[in-house]
């Protein structure tokens, strides 16, 4: 009995829902458009994080030294660096290899061509790349390297990749704490929206509220297809903006550098992959905001 009472309200619900058709398009259009603030600040966090952890991977302390410096000692100083309990790994680096590489780079380039022809000889230092086992020591290591081998260290280019994360990660909270307050804006706005929209609904059902309260339903009965009516708000513009994030994330990847940055399937393999946590969030929100409207339209309009 009690479920039959339970679909019976939700398909009230569903005739209001449908009623209104031209206000239950505006509602969820403004509902989504919130949800999709939301929801795309969550992906755009998720996705910078997972860059500035790869970007992490990879970074490395470069350690160039003076032209005078002989291979020998670089390797004696590489030696030292292994037994270092901070380091993973190093990699030496010759000059001729590192000038090698730096024609493969540039190839094509007809004025660094010219320009090495000029100088006729290798511009470049030989350098032992060094992978610390924990992001935290590199600053620490970078120190000792500038300390301790400063006589024959040209230069150690840690200082310019920590300057980069830095940056990266400072842009990044800024863009959360912006969405975050965005969001919480156009919720605030959804909300009032949508309890305007429940609360015309129940307005022109009135009568019909009245009546049921005359044959004997009870309160709970006559709240249940507002509750519902809000909860098809939530969940319809939960649904839009879901899959609108997922195409702004395909498309938006073209407007700030392409494969140049990560590849549109990658990006949108990645959201597919953290679809259950993006979409949660977003669909948990959409209802919260539908709940939340009906409470305050039936408070309001209908007596506890």
């Amino acid at each position: 009995m009690k479920f039959l009472k339970l679909i019976r309200s939700f398909k009230e619900g569903w005739t209001s829902f449908m009623r209104n058709s031209w206000l239950s398009v505006a509602t969820i259009i403004v509902l989504a458009l919130s949800l999709y603030v939301i929801g795309s600040t969550v992906f755009i966090g998720m996705v910078s994080r997972e860059l500035i952890e790869n970007v992490e991977k990879n970074v490395s302390i470069s350690v160039y030294f003076k032209p005078e410096i002989s291979e020998a000692r670089i390797k004696e100083i590489e030696e030292e660096l292994k037994k270092n309990p901070s380091v993973s790994s190093t990699e030496y680096i010759s000059r001729d290899e590192a000038l090698e590489k730096f024609k493969r780079d540039n190839e094509g380039d007809e004025i660094i061509k010219e320009a090495l022809e000029e100088i006729g000889e290798n511009p470049l230092f030989a350098a032992i790349s060094v992978h610390s086992k924990s992001q935290s020591d590199y600053e620490s290591l970078a120190s000792h390297l500038e300390s301790s081998f400063s006589s024959e260290i040209n230069s150690v280019n840690y200082g310019k990749n920590k300057e980069v994360i830095g940056k990266l990660d400072r842009i990044i909270s800024t863009v959360e704490k912006t969405g975050a307050i965005l969001g919480m804006v156009f919720i605030v706005i959804a909300i009032l929206i949508t309890f305007n929209t429940i609360r015309i609904s129940l307005f022109t059902r009135k009568d019909d509220f009245e009546v049921m309260r005359l044959v004997g339903a009870s309160n709970l009965y006559i709240k249940f297809p507002p509750i519902f009516e809000g909860v098809l708000y939530g969940l319809f513009s939960s649904l839009i903006a879901i899959v609108f994030i997922g195409i702004t994330a395909y498309a938006g990847m073209s407007l700030i550098g392409g494969k140049e940055i990560i590849a549109k399937e990658n990006i949108l393999s990645f959201y597919v992959s953290n679809l259950w946590i993006i979409g949660g969030i977003v669909i948990l929100s959409g209802l919260f905001v539908g709940l939340i409207s009906s409470a305050i339209a039936i408070s309001r309009y209908l007596k506890a």
